[in-house]
């Protein structure tokens, strides 16, 4: 066999055993059952990527790993996020997803009715980040008019109930730009050409819709009843809003000097709507806040099991007071 036969057997070998190291390290799966999360922060160099791949399993070895990402041309390419690893990953798909990004999404629901304290408690809870930290951001006035585009003194009212999903690495800012892009949407799709009302009325409107029932046929009529009394300047007499007012005051049952106190979210005293918006309502809420029923209704009063009677007169009202609560007592 002469020297150039010799060397492509060579070459070919060489070849060989190249395509064959490329579609192991590659092709090969490692993971074969379960999954595995691991976190990229940002700025993190190829080498420390490659180890905390290795040490979590994901890949076989570091050096190969490192050594295949160079020979693409991709070494600052790698993106930052948290990642999800199925069983049966080859080393090429692991590369794929880092360069294009493919991170996991966390999730999180925001259900309807909750307060600005009562959302930061939930998200605390589900460690999608620091309640306080939140609430002083939804609080810092600066922020918030940057949002909205006016002076509603918090973002109580607009964190739009939905669920969000978001990735490793949002903060306070991110969280909350999203569930306020979220409720500018909602809003924006409302006509609100038939009421006489600021957008910050409309919310404050709905928060108390969104409080007062959680029957969706009734959120018209309820509305109908508070634009009549506005109408007229009749007080709203709102028993939410009370409980608003009260805060850590309020004990589970509001009493009748609950009902006297002198604060700005009593409706019993003041005259009108609120300072502001008493919970997040939902897009029926908002919908309801600016499209009234078309009747004459003044009253409701609870009839024990999640409805209301609506009366046009007082007499009527005081009728069902005594059939719905007298009796029952």
């Amino acid at each position: 066999m002469n020297s150039a036969v010799k060397y492509v057997l060579w070459v070919m070998g060489l070849v060989a055993v190249a395509g064959a190291a490329y579609f192991y390290y590659t092709g090969f799966y490692y993971r074969t059952a379960g999954t595995v999360e691991v976190e990229i922060p940002k700025g993190m160099g190829l080498k420390p990527i490659a180890l905390r791949l290795e040490s979590r399993k994901v890949i076989k070895d570091d050096l190969v790993f490192v050594l295949y990402v160079k020979l693409r041309g991709s070494e600052n390419k790698l993106k930052a996020g948290e990642y999800r690893f199925e069983a049966g990953v080859t080393m090429d798909a692991v590369v794929e997803k880092l360069l294009k990004g493919e991170v996991s999404l966390r999730r999180f629901t925001i259900a309807e009715g909750l307060t600005l304290k009562q959302i930061a408690q939930v998200l605390s809870k589900r460690e999608v980040l620091t309640g306080t930290r939140f609430l002083s951001r939804a609080q810092d006035r600066d922020f918030v008019n940057k949002l909205l585009g006016y002076d509603a003194g918090s973002l109580e009212g607009y964190l739009f109930p939905e669920t969000y999903t978001y990735e490793l690495g949002f903060d306070e800012d991110d969280i909350t730009r999203a569930m306020v892009s979220r409720y500018r949407e909602v809003y924006d799709s409302l006509d609100t050409s038939e009421v006489n009302l600021t957008e910050h009325e409309v919310v404050t409107l709905a928060s108390i819709i969104e409080k007062e029932t959680s029957v969706p046929g009734e959120r018209p009529l309820i509305s109908a009843v508070l634009h009549n009394r506005l109408r007229i300047g009749m007080r709203l007499e709102c028993d939410p809003t009370v409980i608003y007012g009260l805060g850590n005051d309020f004990d589970g049952n509001i009493t009748k000097a609950d009902l006297k106190a002198e604060h700005d979210y009593n409706t019993y005293v003041i005259t009108g709507l609120p300072p502001g918006p008493i919970a997040s309502p939902g897009a029926a809420s908002l919908e309801a806040a600016v499209k009234p029923a078309d009747v004459k209704y003044l009253y409701f009063v609870s009839k024990g099991d999640g409805t209301h009677h609506f009366s046009a007169t007082y007499t009527d009202h005081q009728s069902a007071v005594y059939k719905y609560r007298k009796l029952k007592r």
